[in-house]
């Protein structure tokens, strides 16, 4: 039976620290806070002897650190997808954002797979329908990965819009879910099932 596991990025400092915004290099691209890298530990636990044969991550810092303790610890590659990147819209950010370089990511993420290719690349900047477009190319891109059971850490939106996508249930664009958060999703022939894991 194959399983994609999607997660919401941990806690993330600009939430507690709004300041650091404003003297950040890379500020559209926040790291997790204390309480963030605390919840990646415990889904790397969580994780410990549950199936996962790939990882994925969109190419933001917070969803990379909330990845990390689980890829080292399973010893698989983390895998950049921008199509698991969140909206890109112009009223959020005023350009496409940049995102820390691959060289200073590998210095503390090494286990990045730098020769993998994005399978779905957004457009900046992207309309809510566009948005879906992107999210219902990358949930089909993702189950035909060619493997059982996958891991993705990407954030709120992109999160629902693939679980929408895939279960055909519009409602859950409109769920609130926290930081870490999970949901699971299996395949029954033709049709996909989801369930909600919040702890």
């Amino acid at each position: 039976m194959q399983t994609i596991w999607l997660i919401r990025h941990a806690h993330r400092l600009d939430f507690i620290e709004p300041a650091w915004f404003e003297t950040a290099i890379y500020p559209y691209d926040p790291p997790l806070s204390s309480q963030g890298f605390d919840r990646a530990m415990h889904l790397a636990q969580a994780f410990a002897s549950i199936p996962i044969d790939r990882v994925l991550t969109s190419p933001f810092l917070r969803t990379i650190q909330t990845g990390s303790p689980l890829a080292t610890l399973l010893q698989l590659p983390i895998r950049l997808e921008w199509g698991l990147c969140e909206w890109l819209c112009q009223d959020w950010t005023p350009a496409l954002p940049k995102t820390t370089p691959i060289d200073q990511l590998m210095r503390n993420y090494p286990n990045i797979d730098v020769d993998y290719q994005s399978l779905v690349m957004p457009c900046y900047p992207e309309t809510l329908e566009e948005l879906d477009i992107r999210l219902n190319n990358i949930a089909q891109k993702l189950i035909h990965h060619n493997c059982d059971h996958l891991l993705a850490i990407a954030h709120k939106g992109s999160v629902l819009g693939i679980v929408a996508a895939l279960t055909g249930e519009a409602g859950w664009r409109n769920y609130d879910l926290p930081c870490g958060g999970m949901i699971k999703l299996t395949r029954d022939r033709d049709r996909w099932h989801s369930s909600l894991i919040e702890g």
